[in-house]
């Protein structure tokens, strides 16, 4: 569990934000993460890397939701 705690407060602290509004942000998820070969999508890490980060995209909120869920349900 100690490992757990480790990586959700990384994932607390390195990628969630509290707006003005109090509302909480998902930040720095990559834009797109599909495959699709040349010239579309090589895969590569360079190419992953050097996409656009997005806040609170579904790729990376539903996730951190279920991570959440999972934290929670552990930790009591």
């Amino acid at each position: 569990m100690d490992i757990a705690r480790k990586g959700y407060d990384g994932i607390l602290k390195q990628f969630i934000r509290i707006d003005d509004k109090g509302l909480v942000n998902l930040t720095s998820t990559c834009s797109v993460a599909g495959l699709g070969g040349d010239p579309y999508r090589v895969g590569s890490y360079d190419y992953y890397v050097s996409e656009p980060a997005r806040c609170n995209d579904p790729k990376g909120v539903g996730p951190f939701i279920l991570a959440s869920l999972e934290f929670e349900l552990n930790t009591k």
